[in-house]
């Protein structure tokens, strides 16, 4: 628990504390996923080798998989691992007690990989992160910062890396990699070293790993945290055990050396999370300066007609000084006051992610295409000419942009289809272009080949160019669709009013999933996938109400509760087991008991 407070990298979302502190990442679910996968792969070396039931084991297997799922990744390959502990007379029976904890566990999680499994192909993958998160860094850098310190100890005396090598010279010098438990740290250790290489390195290897296409390779990190962390434990308890032989003044000795080499960390740290105290309370004072302020901009927009807000993006102006409380962004602020807005990605899973980040702020037919009504400005800077005032604050005035709602009639001119990863280029293009002022958005589809032409164009993801998008404008104006008559929104619906004068499609600007059910006119309808990655549905001339609902995978809910079910008949075996070891032991205790009050009557 020191040694791993004590760890310093430069934000590679290890194990280090600069992961899931305020200053730092905030990653919260991976702190559950690094305190529960030591305590899992204990329990899965029990169930094992000393044949333990299996309860805790998937109990908390299933905690660290549910928590985060590169961590799960490395739980499952680091319980393949055990099986090089074993003998040859061991290992059937291991790897039969090994593939049924694996098959409980999928069990037991199934209502979340199932889904996820299935769902892969409208699964972002961004395009906006940096390649070495997918790839990580390849064995040369990997290797310098780790000889260099700056995997444990970046921006200081390496002491932690220090404490590493050492350690490993003890376990080598003292033999203990003799012993099964030494050596499966080792293991353990340098494998998730040699994986956290990366792609640069193993290509061919993780071309052949399932479902490591879209892992992010640089948390690897982690697993290697973890086992280095252990190796110092275990180089420190063997430096103990061999030194408390000695007198007290070689033991002091050793002590101040291990303060001194530890010093450094520790007066590094104490700074970094002071400066993490002291920006939070910063913030919180300036958050509390502010607070009828944001009470009022809440206010205001709640009681707003619904549609999205915009206070800059990353890429913009949202981090400018003059949209910061303390060292909050205002686009960070809005969720937390439970108010949709258009911002920065803090969920980037949808497939219109990396194109919505190219909004430009200055297209009035881009407001409209994402629905963002209502803008926050400071007071001293100069709103665009199409920005209405409607009401100014403190520092802030909020303008209104026309759009017409949470939904549009749309043309359709042409079926653009390809693979997920592919699915950036076209659709960048595409609002480049000017198809969304002329609200002319192609269907999209995933896969090979497209499933249905609806009579239109169809082209691949990897054709469209300027020169195709050009094409695909109307070469004179088209009639007016219709109208949007009124519409309301709830937790997971849409309902919307309309009127249409000719075909075309009716475009709800929310990302597309295929778990929108929508009903036209009470009837069930089959909805398409619209650029940029909207829902739309076809219409025909009329007045007519549509409602679009988000409804999970019907067979979900089922198997949460079978998971839930195996988990407590795995408890009820557990809890059984040590009903009766904990009777053996009470009758135990009380024979003792009689014996010696036996013994005592007779002297």
């Amino acid at each position: 628990a020191l040694i791993s407070s004590l760890l310093s990298t430069n934000g590679l979302f290890g194990l280090d504390y600069g992961s899931y502190i305020w200053r730092g990442s905030g990653l919260h679910t991976q702190l559950w996923a690094m305190f529960f996968l030591p305590l899992a792969l204990a329990e899965i070396y029990r169930v094992i080798f000393q044949k333990n039931k299996f309860f805790l084991a998937v109990l908390f297997s299933a905690i660290v998989f549910l928590s985060n799922v590169v961590y799960g990744y490395i739980l499952l390959l680091s319980t393949v691992l055990f099986l090089l502990l074993a003998s040859k007379k061991e290992i059937v029976p291991i790897l039969k007690r090994a593939a049924l904890l694996l098959f409980l566990l999928a069990l037991v999680a199934s209502y979340f990989w199932l889904p996820f499994l299935l769902d892969k192909n409208y699964l972002n993958r961004s395009v906006w992160e940096a390649a070495y998160k997918y790839d990580s860094f390849g064995a040369k850098k990997i290797l310098s910062d780790l000889f260099t310190g700056q995997i444990f100890d970046y921006g200081r005396i390496p002491s932690l890396t220090i404490l590493f090598f050492l350690s490993l010279i003890v376990i080598v010098v003292l033999k203990r990699y003799r012993q099964a438990k030494c050596r499966f740290l080792l293991i353990f250790t340098f494998f998730w070293l040699l994986l956290y290489f990366g792609r640069p390195t193993w290509d061919g290897i993780f071309s052949i790993l399932p479902f490591s296409q879209d892992l992010h390779l640089h948390r690897l990190i982690g697993a290697f945290h973890l086992g280095a962390i252990m190796i110092i434990g275990v180089g420190l308890s063997l430096a103990w055990q061999y030194l408390k032989k000695y007198p007290l003044k070689i033991l002091t000795a050793a002590g101040f050396i291990f303060l001194a080499i530890l010093a450094p960390s520790l007066i590094e740290r104490a700074k970094f999370y002071q400066q993490n105290s002291q920006w939070k309370i910063e913030s919180q004072k300036a958050i509390f300066s502010q607070e009828k302020e944001i009470s009022e901009i809440k206010k205001t927009l709640k009681d707003l007609l619904p549609s999205r807000v915009y206070v800059g993006l990353p890429a913009d102006f949202g981090d400018g000084p003059a949209y910061k409380i303390g060292s909050v962004p205002l686009y960070s602020l809005l969720p937390q006051l439970d108010i949709e807005s258009f911002g920065y990605a803090f969920f980037a899973l949808p497939l219109s992610t990396d194109v919505r980040l190219h909004f430009d702020n200055g297209k009035l037919e881009q407001y409209n295409l994402f629905n963002i009504r209502y803008i926050l400005l400071h007071k001293t800077w100069t709103a665009p000419p199409f920005y209405f005032k409607m009401k100014e604050l403190e520092n802030y005035v909020l303008y209104e942009v026309p759009t017409t709602g949470y939904f549009d009639l749309v043309d359709v001119p042409a079926v653009f289809y390809g693979k997920k990863n592919d699915f950036y280029s076209p659709n960048s293009k595409w609002l480049f272009s000017s198809l969304p002022q002329l609200k002319q958005h192609p269907i999209l589809e995933i896969g090979k080949e497209p499933k249905e032409t609806f009579n239109l164009p169809t082209i691949p993801f990897s054709k469209v160019d300027e020169k195709v998008l050009l094409d695909l404008a109307p070469t004179k104006d088209a009639t007016e669709r219709g109208g949007i008559l009124n519409e309301r929104m709830e937790t997971n619906q849409y309902w919307t009013q309309f009127f249409v004068n000719h075909d075309c499609y009716l475009m709800l600007k929310t990302n597309y999933h295929p778990g929108w059910q929508v009903s036209l006119d009470y009837q069930k309808v089959e909805p398409v996938m619209l650029a940029p990655g909207f829902i739309g549905i076809k219409v025909t001339p009329g007045v007519h109400q549509a409602l679009f609902s988000y409804q999970p995978s019907n067979w979900r809910f089922p198997l949460l509760l079978f998971g839930i079910f195996i988990l407590l008949i795995l408890f009820y075996d557990y809890s059984i087991k040590h009903w009766l070891e904990g009777s053996k032991v009470v009758k135990l205790k009380n024979k003792l008991k009689q014996k010696v009050a036996f013994l005592k009557f007779l002297n």
